[in-house]
């Protein structure tokens, strides 16, 4: 398990090191990852044979890390001494162009000159992402060490079974004093007071394909420009809320920003950092629809790649089928050779149909008539596996049979395999239709309506027209369980309920497809003590025999899940409820790490006695993509914007909670108007500022 691990990513390079700055060669995962395989295993720093002490380390900008080490009192070889933290180690590090770039700064604070011996022990394994957490066996590489001291450089490299040859090239500034037996030694002389550096960059290469690098400061400056041009590209949001600006929404701005991966489709986002920072289709899709209102070009790259991956067949080791939207891509060596079935894993049941909806949604925000015509094919295509290899057994509901022994056994977002059970924590028997799924399938048929008149076709129109309001109906019916006011959270194979009062139903309001009396009921369960903790909602509600506010989906709080529902009690017709829910989680984002949201934390009950803070779920994910996308939501409904591609103009609807004075958006994108509006409250009032177009 990962613990106080630094985390830094730029495209698909990733470094996880510890909070010296170290990769260790454990078992906890250190290392640097490109495409699912790690090339490199150990970075470890010693000054005259001791390990630097750490004072503090630094990473709010997400790209870049600094670590501020000292040194312990030691005594030089002539027999002086030297007291505790008088020498300033400083490793200041950013992934970028491929590359991992590091500087190693030394600051002699001694009144004597020191001669110092800088020791780094550096080693690449290229076990792939499966292998080393466990998951899959991978037998050692025979890998092949190369160093150079005239070039300053040393490489490793090993020949995998899937063919690919993967080397690790590290340069040094400087030509070292020795190199062998897996060490580096520089020796430096420092007089009082004297800087010296060592700057190095570790640089993945497959098949002697060698990016073009530049110099450490050069390759600095284009990672910041490159963040300046995604703010210019991006909507300026800015409140009188200077905690949640320069908390929360700063964090969801970088964190959206590094987990983005480029394609030749566009921008998708990878769902989270250190094990996932991979395209899922769930995540991507449901992140891409978080952050309409902040760029939607994530949504349009991300529309175009999973387009690109629609399933053209039947293969149960994949979960594959026609027009199935993957769930997870690695492109490591095991997916390479099929030792694991992720070239891509279509194991989801809830991506297809959130592809269309978010399909209809870039629509509306962007009116680009390119990207529908593109796409038309590919939701046609997703509209059939909907209605043929979705309805696994004709019952008219959505439902999932896992195919694959040792995959995922659940197909919805909550995964985990004691996600859905009976009472009595037995395994639901499956196919399984979700309550949630079938909300987005409803959603996702109106949506695709609506888009099918736009392009003239009736016919497919008035199909799906129909075809969602029998869903409806029959929905209503079957998954409404009337002792409890709410709706179950799925039907098992049997078409009997899963009696479950979860977080899942929820997402139906946002949809649409409860009917009005239902929808009330089910706002009103939503934050009722069982289910609301103070700080969100919970994924199962505390009078569960199966409630464990420390379990994954059994009774712990998601950001995204929270946010879903805040959307959806708006679009019920309950702005004060989703205020209520919108203020609980920014105030829990004020009581965690840097303001940041995380993929998930405990469930217990929020205690304002105490002034308590959410309980961290150990091992969530951090940098995560829906919960960074999370606070772009909750703006959402606040505000209640309805874009209209058409004219270049939207509808603004807003709430406040106390949180709130004023919300500005400068520069949002609706269609090929840019527009700024200002959202203020005026005593009781709250006011919108006419928005003004953008040239």
């Amino acid at each position: 398990m990962l613990t106080d691990a630094v985390a830094l990513k730029e495209n698909t390079l990733q470094l996880i090191a510890d909070a010296s700055g170290d990769v260790v060669p454990d078992e906890t995962g250190f290392g640097l990852y490109q495409d699912d395989t790690r090339y490199l295993s150990q970075l470890e720093l010693e000054v005259n044979g001791w390990k630097p002490l750490p004072l503090s380390h630094s990473s709010s900008k997400h790209y870049i890390a600094t670590y501020q080490l000292i040194n312990p009192a030691f005594a030089t070889c002539d027999g002086k001494s030297v007291r505790r933290q008088t020498i300033s180690i400083r490793r200041s590090r950013f992934v970028d162009g491929g590359a991992l770039y590091e500087r190693i700064g030394l600051l002699n604070c001694n009144q004597i000159p020191l001669e110092l011996e800088i020791t780094l022990r550096i080693d690449a394994d290229f076990r792939d992402m499966f292998a080393v957490r466990g998951f899959a066996p991978q037998p050692p590489h025979g890998v092949t060490v190369e160093a150079d001291p005239d070039r300053h450089s040393l490489q490793f490299s090993a020949l995998g079974r899937d063919g690919v040859r993967r080397a690790t090239r590290v340069i040094f500034d400087r030509r070292p004093d020795v190199m062998c037996d897996g060490e580096t030694r520089f020796c430096l002389r420092l007089l009082p007071q004297e800087v010296r550096s060592i700057v190095l960059r570790i640089q993945p290469v497959i098949s002697d394909r060698i990016p073009r690098v530049v110099d450490f400061d050069e390759a600095l400056e284009r990672l910041a420009e490159s963040y300046k041009r995604w703010d210019v590209e991006s909507t300026f949001i800015e409140t009188d809320n200077e905690a949640f600006d320069q908390e929360m929404l700063r964090a969801s701005h970088y964190d959206v920003r590094t987990l983005l991966e480029e394609t030749p489709h566009g921008l998708v986002p990878d769902a989270g950092v250190p094990w996932y920072a991979v395209p899922f289709g769930r995540d991507a899709l449901i992140t891409s629809l978080q952050t309409l209102l902040y760029n939607p070009s994530i949504a349009e790259g991300t529309l175009r790649f999973l387009a690109q991956h629609l399933g053209d067949k039947v293969d149960l080791f994949r979960e594959e089928e026609p027009g199935k939207v993957m769930h997870e891509l690695r492109r490591g060596e095991l997916a390479q050779v099929g030792e694991v079935p992720h070239s891509p894993y279509y194991g989801t049941i809830d991506a297809t149909p959130l592809f269309l909806i978010l399909l209809k949604e870039t629509y509306s925000w962007t009116g680009s008539e390119t990207l529908l015509d593109e796409l038309w094919p590919a939701a046609q295509r997703a509209l059939h596996w909907i209605d043929h290899y979705g309805d696994v057994d004709g019952d008219g509901f959505v439902e999932y049979q896992a195919h694959r022994p040792g995959g995922v056994l659940n197909h919805g977002w909550k995964d985990s395999i004691d996600s859905v059970q009976y009472a009595d924590g037995t395994r639901a028997v499956q196919p399984i239709a979700l309550v949630e799924v079938q909300g987005y399938v409803y959603a996702a048929k109106i949506g695709m309506a609506e888009l099918a008149r736009l392009r003239g076709d009736e016919d497919l129109a008035g199909k799906l027209i129909e075809d969602a309001e029998n869903l409806k109906t029959r929905f209503n019916q079957a998954f409404w369980m009337p002792d409890e006011q709410y709706f179950a959270l799925a039907l098992d194979g049997r078409k009997e309920q899963v009696r479950s009062v979860a977080s899942n139903a929820g997402h139906c309001l946002w949809t649409g497809i409860c009917d009005e009396a239902r929808a009330a009921a089910t706002a009103n369960r939503l934050l009722a003590p069982d289910m609301y903790s103070g700080w969100g909602v919970r994924t199962l509600s505390l009078t569960s025999p199966n409630y464990n506010p420390m379990s994954y989906h059994n009774g712990s709080v998601w950001p995204h899940d929270t946010a879903i529902i805040a959307l959806g009690l708006r679009r019920a017709g309950r702005p004060d409820m989703a205020a209520t829910l919108v203020r609980g989680l920014i105030e829990a984002g004020f009581r965690l790490q840097e303001g940041r949201l995380p993929e998930l934390f405990c469930g217990f009950g929020r205690d304002q006695r105490f002034n308590s803070r959410p309980a961290a779920y150990v091992v969530s994910c951090s940098p995560q993509a829906w919960s960074a996308g999370a606070t772009y939501m909750l703006l959402q409904a606040l505000l209640n914007l309805v874009p209209d591609a058409s004219t270049g103009t939207v509808r603004v609807d807003p709430v406040l909670p106390p949180l709130f004075n004023r919300v500005t958006l400068r520069g949002l994108r609706v269609g090929n108007a840019r527009l700024d509006i200002e959202v203020r409250r005026a005593g009781g009032d709250v006011m919108v500022r006419e928005s003004t177009p953008i040239s």
